[in-house]
């Protein structure tokens, strides 16, 4: 058996190595490790670790074929934040920065904003509930629930300002 202790990093293939770093950095709040020409790439982390996301410029992006919806690959890379409260902030701030967030989801054990980076790579910020683990032991039997989006310069959502999960929920049942 491999004993694999976590995802090391991703890297991405993009069409302008900086425009991507900006928007890592800038938007997503990544700074960077280190920039190695020579090796090829940016070197981005989020924590103390070396590297979260490498980005590398492809050698043709002119000529570069674009990701399309429903091909073989990867989807998305999912980032969690530690409150509801910071879902609400990253809502907001991805707004104040223009990026389009194509969907909202009420996934049951989480709730996760969708949109992509500058190169069509699908990215995802997720609340997780605190009891998601034990809150389905025989599978999350949940229907997703797609969450009304507001434009920017409009208010934010009214389900961002709920108390979500919902106090009764997020506490276990008190024993008889």
């Amino acid at each position: 058996m491999i004993n694999l202790a976590g995802i090391g990093h991703v890297l991405l293939r993009v069409a302008d190595e900086e425009r991507s770093k900006r928007f890592y950095c800038d938007v997503l709040g990544f700074r960077v490790a280190e920039q190695d020409p020579e090796h090829g790439g940016v070197f981005m982390t989020l924590d103390n670790g070396f590297h979260t996301i490498d980005v590398v410029r492809h050698a043709a992006p002119e000529s570069a074929v674009a990701l399309q919806p429903g091909q073989l690959g990867l989807v998305h890379i999912a980032f969690k934040v530690a409150s509801y409260a910071a879902l609400r902030d990253a809502y907001a701030h991805l707004q104040q920065h223009r990026v389009a967030i194509a969907r909202a989801v009420d996934h049951v054990s989480q709730r996760s904003l969708y949109f992509t980076d500058p190169d069509g790579n699908g990215l995802e910020i997720y609340y997780e509930r605190p009891d998601a683990l034990t809150a389905f032991p025989n599978g999350r039997g949940d229907e997703d629930v797609r969450l009304p989006l507001s434009a920017p310069g409009e208010p934010l959502p009214a389900w961002l300002s709920e108390t979500w999960p919902a106090v009764a929920a997020a506490q276990p049942a008190a024993a008889n």
